[in-house]
This record gives structure tokens, sequence and C-alpha cells, in this order.
């Protein structure tokens, strides 16, 4: 069949493009930067899409030219810039589902989340359930997925729980009781595939749930004995105290922890897995059995301890540079400063430019590093100054080298820390 996919650069997207592909279905992904894909998946068809703008049916009726199916797997879980939950789980999803209702397309996925119901709060699960319920009124054989948290490499919630799994001490919110029912993503793929197979007809809901419900501190344990380490007991952090959190970082930005995503947690994740073996035949399994089924590796071990130090270290180097700006012009002695300079050949007027200038200078890198404002050219500035600084000391002021602080031997450690602080930045964009 050829299969409309929206939302294939995402976490559930690219698993069921790489299944879709693998079944030997025709696949046209919609994305917002096809260019980034098209060598990685030559065979399938990339199209350009924005999300937050492509709001009427008449745009997406070319895109849905002998289409046999849609599959819409859009789904962000907190909103940034430029991306809102109504535009993204509301408005653009029901432009595609008229579009395709239109052209004749009855069979629709819609990829929601569970707890998109009557008693959905959160804005996240209100602009999920808005798309499902008009979808549910088009002319169409539509089946809408609830998933559960779903666990596997490259997603945004296991990357999370892996790092968190790592730490010293497992941090729980409360006395991490709060039910959940995970389902492992090889089980998401394999409904949607047993779908494809055998399309029921009429409007269906089916919760992609696992096979029984743990509490979070269980699923963090499960994640621990996973990475192969050794167990640990818990810290509990107080729901006040992460309820004031998740409101400063509403505010911040940093991460995944916000007032939404805390209330969803707390309310609890569970569901019934029967409805969707009925219509699949697929019985999810455990999420133990699913960890079991895949292997920890050397990088997931990596990638979780170092987790939480990719923010830890753009905070220190932006510190630093900002530091080291504000030394340089108001702390330490302006004469000394001065004689430096002169050893290196400058003099009168242009010492103190040159001290100011640079300071400002030290100073603006350190807050461009701090926001993650092009850091890559930020990062290349930071290595020329430090490369420029080290050329200028060794040939006017070598006995820096051997000073007992290491003013230049510093800069070694510093210059190796940027570059992994590059790497890491570019891995989350």
């Amino acid at each position: 069949m050829k299969i409309l996919l929206t939302g294939a650069s995402g976490f559930i997207g690219q698993h069921l493009l790489s299944a879709l592909q693998a079944e030997g279905h025709q696949i046209v992904a919609c994305v917002r930067r096809p260019e980034r894909w098209q060598t990685r998946f030559p065979e399938v068809k990339w199209l350009s899409c924005d999300y937050s703008k492509d709001h009427d049916s008449q745009v997406w009726l070319p895109r849905l030219a002998d289409i046999d199916v849609v599959i819409n797997a859009v789904g962000i879980i907190c909103e940034k810039r430029g991306q809102r939950f109504e535009d993204l789980h509301t408005n653009a999803p029901i432009a595609l589902f008229k579009a395709a209702e239109k052209i004749g397309i009855r069979k629709i996925i819609q990829v929601s989340a569970l707890g998109a119901d009557e008693n959905a709060e959160s804005t996240y699960h209100l602009t999920k359930r808005a798309a499902d319920e008009v979808l549910l009124t088009l002319d169409v054989d539509a089946v809408i997925l609830h998933p559960s948290i779903v666990i596997g490499r490259g997603g945004g919630s296991t990357t999370l729980f892996s790092a968190m799994a790592a730490l010293p001490w497992l941090p729980v919110i409360g006395k991490g009781e709060q039910k959940i029912q995970p389902i492992f993503i090889d089980d998401v793929k394999a409904c949607v595939l047993a779908l494809l197979q055998d399309w029921p007809l009429g409007g269906q809901r089916l919760e992609l749930v696992g096979a029984k419900p743990m509490t979070f501190l269980q699923l963090l344990a499960s994640i621990r004995n996973w990475l192969g380490l050794k167990a640990t007991s818990a810290f509990f952090l107080p729901i006040p105290f992460m309820k004031m959190s998740a409101r400063i970082n509403d505010w911040l930005g940093m991460g995944p922890l916000n007032s939404e995503s805390l209330g969803m947690l707390l309310r609890g994740n569970c569901g019934n897995p029967s409805s969707v073996t009925t219509v699949t035949g697929i019985k999810p399994r455990t999420i133990e059995a699913g960890l079991l089924e895949n292997p920890a590796t050397t990088a997931d071990r990596w990638y979780a301890r170092l987790f939480f130090l990719r923010p830890l270290l753009r905070l220190c180097i932006g510190f630093l540079w900002i530091f080291t700006g504000i030394i340089s012009a108001f702390v330490y002695p302006v004469e000394e400063s001065y004689q430096l300079l002169a050893a290196t050949g400058i003099n009168g007027i242009l010492a103190p430019i040159m001290l100011y200038s640079a300071s400002v200078f030290d100073g603006l890198l350190g807050v461009a590093t701090l926001i993650a404002y092009k850091i890559r050219a930020v990062v290349s500035l930071q290595l020329l100054l430090m490369f420029g600084y080290m050329v200028i000391i060794s040939w006017a002021l070598p006995e820096f080298w051997i000073h007992p602080f290491g003013p230049v031997t510093k800069n070694l450690p510093l210059i190796v820390a940027t570059l992994i602080m590059l790497v890491f930045e570019d891995e989350t964009r």
C-alpha cells in the first residue's frame, strides 16, 4: 500500500517508517526539513510540511494523491517557539483528515495519547482529543490509537528515564507510587502492521498499553537493571517541591518537566490491553520482557550517565566565560593587566580598548553559551580565542606555561570540554 506518514521524524514515526518499509509499503513522509532525511531513506518520498501553518485541507489534497492509508504520528510533549499544541495536535491533523475524506481515503490511523478522553485536563491531552473527536465524525474507517508511555531506544521518555535510573540514587516524585502502564515500541509497530493487514470497519479507539501496570519506581528499577547497574536506593522528592519546580520550568523551558507533564504523571497512565488484542491479535508484553529482548549496549550506559552532565557542562562553560569577562574588567588590577598587554606589544590607548572589548566579548560568548545561541559559531569563536591566547602567551609570556596555577595549561582540558559540549548540543538539535 501507499501510505502517507506524518511526524515521520519523531520517535514513533521513525520506528513506523522502518517497519512499514520492511513490509514493502510505499511511504510518503511529511517532515519539516526533508533534505535531512532523503539520504538516510532514499526509497521514501519526502514532503516538506509545516504543521504550525498547514491548517487548510486544500494544502493537503495534492500530498494525498494515490494514497491508500494515512497515519498521523505528529506529537510534541511540550510547547516550544513556533510549536503550539493546538496547531500540531488539532488544527493540522483536522485539515489532513478532512482532506483525506474529501479525496476518498477511508483508512486513517491517528496516534493520539492515553488520557485524551472525557477526563482530560492538560492542554496536551485536550488538543489530542479535539482531533480525535473530529476524526470520528468523518465518513472514514478511523482507528485512534491511545498509547501510554512508549519505551524504546531513541524515545524522549526512555532517554530521560534511563538517565534518572543511572543516577547514584533513583529520584522519584512523592513515593514513586504513580501507576503507569508503558508499552514497548516493538508492540506499537506490531499493532499498526496488524491493522494494515486486517483493517477494522467503523471508528475504533484502542488503548496501547503494556501487559500490566507498574509504579514509576518499578519502571526506573527495571531500566536500571536493563542498564546493568547495581540496585540502589531511592530518594523521594516531595510533590509540592516538584510542582514548584515544574512551575519554574514552565517559564525556563529546560527539559520535559513542566506543570502539564507532572500533572499527567500524577494522574496515572493505565489502560486495558484486551481491546487491542481483540482487534489486532497482538498481545503486548511487559516492559521487563521487552527490555530483555533488547539488551543495553555500552552506548546506552554512556548516554544515560552523561545525560544530566550535558546541560551542566554548558552552564559551567558559559559561566566561566562570563566570570572571565567580569574579572578582567572589574576585579583584576588594571595596571597589572596593562603590564601584561604591554608585554605583547599593546600600549597606550590601545590597552584599555583591548582590555574592555575583550572582557565584553568574553561575557557575550558566555551568555550565548548559556542560551545555546548559534552554538557552533560560538564554539568556533571560543576555540579561536583560546588558541589565539595560547599562541600570543607562548610568544610573549612563555613563563606562564610553568606557572604553578596553570593559567595556560588549563586551556587544554577546557578546549576538550568545549568540543564535548559541541557534540552534546549537536545531538540534541
